[in-house]
């Protein structure tokens, strides 16, 4: 090879690497290659956009929000006894967070609650949410994206925004990886 056709060569392989990425990279972005990612590191649903829940309600344990990773099991019904199973899971999630689990509070909404025994999850907040209408509508209408039937499984960020659900589709081992991220970031 003469000495003039490898100095071309060697211009046209510097040009290439730099140009491949732009083109790769405009292709993409504009739409016209169709790709989509096989697997995300996320889960859940993140919620568009992340809703603060102080605009929908005055309530005195918003306040403590903006404290911790807030992981919300919200049910439109009163809480009896049947809530102790989502205590239950409640408890499990945030039990596997090991070192990080005091990163993590536990709420649960319900309409009201009709707790007639002894309850083994009063690290739990409960959070009566009869009487707040804006709160309730917000709720009802963010479950289509998570549990359904007025029920949800949320995320809340240290700021204070609702910005995560699960689905039933959900394994507990999603659901733990998620919260595990979360924790790790920021909290």
């Amino acid at each position: 090879m003469h000495l003039k056709s490898k100095n071309r060569l060697i211009i046209l392989v510097v040009f290439l690497l730099f140009a491949v990425p732009v083109v790769v990279a405009y292709l993409l972005g504009s739409g016209m290659i169709d790709f989509e990612p096989d697997s995300m590191k996320n889960h859940g649903v993140f919620i568009s956009p992340p809703v603060k829940l102080a605009d929908y309600t005055d309530a005195e344990w918003v306040n403590d929000l903006p404290e911790h990773w807030t992981l919300i099991y919200r049910t439109p019904k009163v809480c009896d006894e049947a809530c102790f199973e989502w205590e239950d899971k409640l408890h499990r999630f945030n039990l596997t967070l090991a070192q990080n689990a005091d990163k993590l509070e536990l709420m649960l909404l319900a309409k009201d609650f009709d707790l007639r025994g002894e309850d083994p999850f009063k690290h739990i907040k409960k959070i009566a949410t009869d009487g707040h209408s804006a709160l309730n509508a917000l709720l009802d209408e963010l479950s289509n994206q998570s549990l359904g039937r007025g029920e949800g499984l949320y995320v809340v960020a240290p700021e204070g925004y609702l910005m995560m659900a699960f689905t039933p589709d959900n394994e507990p081992q999603d659901i733990i990886k998620d919260l595990k991220l979360l924790v790790k970031r920021k909290g």
